[in-house]
């Protein structure tokens, strides 16, 4: 049981006789013909610790698991590219699997009482109609099997339009964010709010993202005494939040509160991040620190002489890659060379540990081929050698671009599929396609193609391709494809780069045009390159906001 986190308070679930996602627990289950209960939790996630507490610790539950099934426990965090295709609408999921990893049905918290009903029941009708069974399974693969052709489309430059339309009729003016309840930070939109502001000139659309950073920080969903924005609020009005904190969730708040020039939230957000979820020996970020009501409700007399919550330390590639570009963002806008110095270190530990030359990266505890290392990791490594961090970055670019290319791209439709080939139980085989992925694969080459500035580099038309193959989906995602919109955008517009190692003409080029790439250069001039096109060194602020500002609008 080493292998399965479970509830901090007294349980019974380790009593399960729990497998691992392994061939081993599939062919137990083929063997034997029983039913597969999937059990898809996170460490810092409530309501799995809840039923742990109580379904699994019912001797009931206990023993028809151990009996008529076979058990499988999989991390949510560990193991995305499962919960990618198993979850069943939140966590913890409790999916029930033929032994060949098909569904039969499923949901999420089950009270014991109701999971000894579903056991029970779906033992017997797995065993009394497998034909039926047979037969609804093979008609859902049938419609699985065309999803990724439906997802590519042809771009349009209304489909950015379209989603920050989207975003703006979303946007709560009373409290800031998003929609209603429950209302989560939605950083890309954020972001996307941002971007546009200085793109069109629309400064209300920055101060959408700013009002709603300030809400966010001064209300229940960040938390007051030890810092640290919680994952997000089941309020309108973000006072009362689901407590978890999240690594993943703070790298793109740091990103938002960089772009928004919120230096005192981002101040006291990276504090937390660096005293409670930061590796002082090594530089990376621990992955959560776990959901703990009772803890979080107490002021700081209250809290003193207790423990925190449990912070999961394992560390998982993407979100220390996404973390590290958003310390770089900061470094570069806010003059932070702080958290620059925080990124390079992590950046460098992250990339000795999980990277390896032409095998891509490791997403964490050995688990190897998911896509959102390879392309958060491309990024990084850009925007690495963006900071000034040496040219090895621009190297490991290209090389986990070539990576990307071999192991994960569709030669069919474009773009990426979110788990390499190979090691394909259950439902793992079938292909997906993520949009949010594949939107920061695009902003990454993007980006790559202007700094190697070769006519003939493939970087752009791939970037390009990863766009296409999923630009069915913005119309129907809505808020939810600002990330599409973001990278889109990039393309269309002008490519500008900007040549400079001095900190304050970086800085005027990213106020100006969001959009610029930076290459490192004179420590006392910048040269800006719009296109082919490059202007004349200057050398004060004013005149890289003139120059940029005069040629981004004359193209645009």
């Amino acid at each position: 049981m080493a292998d399965f986190h479970f509830s901090p308070r007294p349980n019974r679930a380790a009593e399960i006789h729990w497998r691992p996602w392994e061939e081993a627990a599939f062919e137990e289950a083929r063997t034997r013909d029983k039913p597969i209960l999937l059990s898809i939790s996170a460490v810092w996630c409530h309501w799995c610790h809840v039923m742990d507490e109580t379904t699994y610790s019912d001797q009931r539950v206990i023993d028809l698991l151990n009996r008529d099934y076979v058990p499988v426990r999989v991390d949510n965090d560990l193991r995305p590219d499962i919960n990618g295709r198993y979850n069943m609408g939140g966590w913890p999921t409790t999916a029930f699997l033929t032994p060949q990893g098909d569904i039969l049905s499923g949901g999420t918290y089950l009270p014991a009482d109701q999971m000894v009903g579903a056991l029970v029941d779906i033992e017997r009708f797995y065993h009394l109609r497998k034909p039926e069974v047979v037969a609804r399974v093979l008609e859902a693969k049938k419609r699985t099997g065309a999803v990724v052709a439906s997802s590519a489309g042809s771009l349009d430059a209304g489909l950015i339009d379209g989603v920050l339309q989207a975003v703006e009729n979303a946007y709560d003016a009373t409290y800031g964010g998003f929609g209603s309840a429950p209302k989560f930070p939605q950083v890309d939109a954020l972001l996307l709010l941002a971007e546009q502001a200085a793109i069109r000139g629309r400064p209300e659309l920055r101060e959408m993202a700013v009002f709603t950073l300030r809400q966010m920080a001064a209300g229940g969903t960040y938390d007051q005494v030890e810092g640290g924005f919680y994952r997000y609020s089941t309020t309108q009005d973000w006072s009362v939040p689901h407590y978890e904190k999240m690594l993943e969730d703070h790298a793109g708040l740091v990103a938002a509160l960089a772009a928004t020039s919120e230096s005192e939230i981002l101040d006291r957000t990276t504090a937390y991040l660096d005293r409670v979820l930061r590796d002082a020996r090594t530089g990376l970020y621990a992955g959560s620190q776990d959901a703990d009501e009772h803890y979080y409700g107490l002021d700081a007399a209250g809290r003193a002489g207790l423990a925190a919550p449990y912070v999961d330390r394992r560390v998982y590639t993407s979100w220390n890659a996404s973390l590290a570009i958003a310390y770089l963002e900061a470094a570069a806008r806010l003059d932070r060379s702080d958290l620059g110095d925080a990124a390079r270190k992590l950046l460098e530990s992250l990339f000795e540990r999980s990277y390896r030359a032409g095998g891509g990266l490791e997403h964490g505890e050995g688990v190897q081929g998911q896509l959102g290392d390879q392309v958060w990791g491309l990024l990084a490594a850009v925007r690495a050698y963006s900071a000034g961090l040496g040219t090895r970055w621009l190297d490991n670019a290209r090389e986990l671009a070539e990576h990307l290319e071999t192991r994960y791209a569709d030669a069919r439709f474009g773009g990426y599929f979110d788990r390499a080939e190979g090691g394909d139980l259950g439902r793992l085989g079938e292909r997906l396609k993520p949009l949010a992925e594949n939107a920061v694969a695009a902003l990454a080459l993007f980006e790559l193609d202007v700094l190697i500035g070769e006519p003939d580099a493939p970087y752009r038309s791939r970037g390009e391709r990863a766009l296409t193959s999923v630009a069915q989906l913005p119309p129907r995602l809505g808020i939810m494809a600002a990330s599409f919109a973001r990278a889109y955008d990039r393309y269309l517009r002008p490519p500008i780069k900007v040549t400079s190692s001095h900190p304050a003409l970086v800085r005027a080029a990213l106020a100006a045009y969001p959009y610029a790439v930076i290459e490192p250069g004179d420590a006392k001039r910048a040269v800006i390159c719009i296109g082919t096109l490059c202007l004349a060194p200057v050398d004060s602020a004013e005149a890289v906001t003139a120059a940029i500002t005069e040629q981004s609008h004359a193209r645009s």
